[in-house]
């Protein structure tokens, strides 16, 4: 056998055994989280259950994601995806709780693995008073915010903890996200469309 294909045969043994992947892994610092990825295309099934869409002009989905890798305590998954293209453009959770210790505790713990597996990563954390980011790197960021139950509409609790995590402002993923933005209201638009009659 060639050694280019013993190598390649090797490399597949190798792979398979031990668990090694070809594509580079993807975390918090370049846009992944919870399994999904920021920017990626979301695909909608008849299965999918969409939760809320925003007004015009942007209709943004929120919809549950429906095969999220998360820990046991998290509920659930959502995705907010751009209307027409369903590329994902936030990856969060909407926790609730019945009192704001039990919110806080939540809260504080997932700040605490957050910094323990990116230890490189820049917070601001004043969850105390209901708000913290961290940081990941120059293009992504999580926001985290204690909210009283009455300001959210999907989750039915006392308390929330609501995590989004996004492109930072200013990014190139983000302005590559506001363009596809674009790019999706004008194609609901029907200024660019003969509608006469409709």
């Amino acid at each position: 056998m060639p050694a280019p294909m013993r190598f390649a045969l090797w490399t597949a043994v190798a792979a398979a055994t031990f668990g090694w992947s070809a594509a580079v892994a993807s975390d918090a610092r370049d846009g992944t989280l919870f399994g999904y990825s920021v920017g990626d295309t979301y695909p909608l099934t008849g299965a999918t259950r969409v939760l809320a869409r925003s007004p015009a002009p942007t209709r943004l989905v929120t919809l549950v994601a429906e095969a999220p890798v998360k820990p046991d305590d998290i509920d659930r998954v959502l995705l907010i995806t751009t209307p027409v293209s369903s590329a994902i453009i936030i990856i969060g959770i909407q926790q609730g709780f019945a009192d704001i210790e039990a919110a806080r505790d939540f809260a504080r713990k997932y700040l605490q693995l957050f910094a323990a597996k990116y230890p490189d990563s820049e917070a601001d954390l004043e969850v105390m008073d209901r708000r913290g980011r961290i940081r990941f790197s120059p293009d992504y960021e999580l926001v985290l915010t204690l909210l009283e139950g009455d300001r959210v509409d999907l989750v039915d609790a006392n308390w929330v903890v609501e995590m989004l995590y996004q492109a930072r402002q200013g990014s190139e993923p983000a302005r590559r996200l506001a363009e596809l933005m674009d790019s999706d209201i004008d194609a609901m638009r029907l200024d660019k469309e003969d509608s006469r009659g409709l």
